[in-house]
């Protein structure tokens, strides 16, 4: 047998011993929250004071015609726990005449404002339209992500999304 069979043979055979690992990584999904941010943000929530506050006044948010929108398509289960892995689906709506640019969308984690943008872009879909991502596991528990993105336009939207989280299914 020639050496450039052989060297080919043997990368095959590699190829094929990788191809199941990876296969079941992605079917495992991807981590978007770690076990270490989900305790470090709860330890910076339980510093939060809880004393009752006097009350203040506070206007709400109003939308401007010229924003953009973010829409939460999923998980659509306000105040139900959602399993782990979670899907994540949004929808980006421009204002007349704009366009969503989606290199701008950011994704932080709670108070402590984790950015996990880089992650979540490894493992979703970001088009003008939206944001796809499959199987980001999410350790159980109550987590706050604070969504943005920006039109061409200089306009910028924000959404919070919160999930509490169930057990794998």
């Amino acid at each position: 047998m020639n050496i450039p069979l052989r060297i080919g043979i043997a990368c095959l055979a590699l190829l094929m011993t990788a191809l199941p690992a990876r296969a079941q990584a992605a079917a495992e999904g991807f981590d978007l929250i770690t076990a270490t941010e989900a305790r470090q943000e709860a330890q910076a929530q339980a510093g939060t004071p809880t004393a009752p506050m006097a009350p203040r006044t506070r206007s709400l948010p109003v939308p401007r015609p010229n924003q953009p929108v973010i829409e939460v398509v999923a998980p659509n289960a306000p105040g139900e726990a959602v399993p782990a892995p979670v899907r994540i689906q949004l929808a980006f709506k421009p204002a007349p005449g704009a366009r969503i640019v989606p290199s701008t969308f950011r994704v932080l984690y709670g108070l402590l404002k984790i950015d996990l943008t880089e992650r979540l872009r490894q493992h979703a879909t970001v088009t003008e339209e939206g944001v796809v991502v499959d199987r980001a596991q999410v350790p159980a528990g109550q987590h706050r992500l604070i969504l943005q993105v920006a039109d061409d336009q200089g306009n910028t939207a924000e959404q919070e999304l919160r999930l509490r989280v169930g057990g794998p299914t």
